[in-house]
């Protein structure tokens, strides 16, 4: 067995810290407090070296629909109440989406699927759920990969998927679902056929190439973020 030298928090750690975070999101009721939150996970994105223009290219997307949701508050919400405090229900909301979505895109960004399979294996999480779980998450960049090759293959044909109307959504939507299905169909067949013929799930249990260690310093720290996050959340 190989034991996995990366540096750096166990990733039931970091589910830990994540789930915390969560729940003090969650439970911020002032902006200050969701500022805070906002401020301390973008602290982490910097930590680990995330360029700004990378982040923002990945989450601007959900930074307008954050937009969104505050704009929704603002307008469509408590008609008749004060615009101060529709305005702090609207910030509210926004907030609590955006720091949701940052903290958990700093997890999946600083811990790779493997290992965050192979920890909870280790933990006691059969085998074969461990594996739909690693399954999922590296097929996810997958589809990503097939959805812009089908998409710029129907912009060769003349389709009109690039263009930013009702008629483009709809093309999206049409030219685009079949092949992706299709394709996905043909990589889970292929998958399950080679699974079948190395036998997998033939035996309760397994052994594993190499394993991540859960060193004393994971315990603290979980410990310590539970017992902080407990405390913040009753102080919120």
């Amino acid at each position: 067995m190989i034991t996995c030298p990366k540096p750096g928090l166990n990733p039931l750690s970091k589910l830990v810290l994540l789930v915390s975070f969560c729940v003090l999101a969650l439970r911020a009721e002032s902006p200050g407090q969701a500022a805070a939150l906002c401020a301390a996970v973008l602290l982490g994105h910097a930590v680990t070296g995330l360029p700004p223009a990378i982040l923002w290219r990945r989450l601007r997307g959900i930074a307008v629909f954050a937009l969104v949701l505050f704009l929704s508050q603002l307008f469509l919400t408590g008609v008749g109440a004060p615009w101060g405090v529709r305005a702090a229900s609207g910030v509210r909301m926004a907030t609590r989406f955006l720091n949701i979505i940052l903290g958990s895109h700093l997890f999946v960004s600083t811990t790779p699927a493997e290992d965050l399979a192979y920890a909870l294996m280790h933990l006691g999480l059969p085998y074969r759920y461990g594996f739909t779980l690693l399954v999922a998450m590296r097929f996810v960049p997958y589809f990503r990969l097939q959805s812009n090759t089908v998409l710029q293959a129907q912009m060769v044909r003349g389709i009109g998927v690039d263009r930013p109307s009702l008629k483009g959504v709809w093309c999206v939507a049409r030219y685009t679902l079949v092949p992706l299905v299709v394709t996905a169909l043909g990589r889970v067949e292929s998958l399950a056929i080679s699974m079948e013929g190395r036998c997998f799930g033939l035996h309760p249990r397994r052994t594993f190439l190499r394993t991540v260690p859960f060193r004393p310093a994971d315990a603290v720290i979980m410990a310590a973020v539970i017992a902080v996050a407990a405390a913040a959340a009753a102080m919120f």
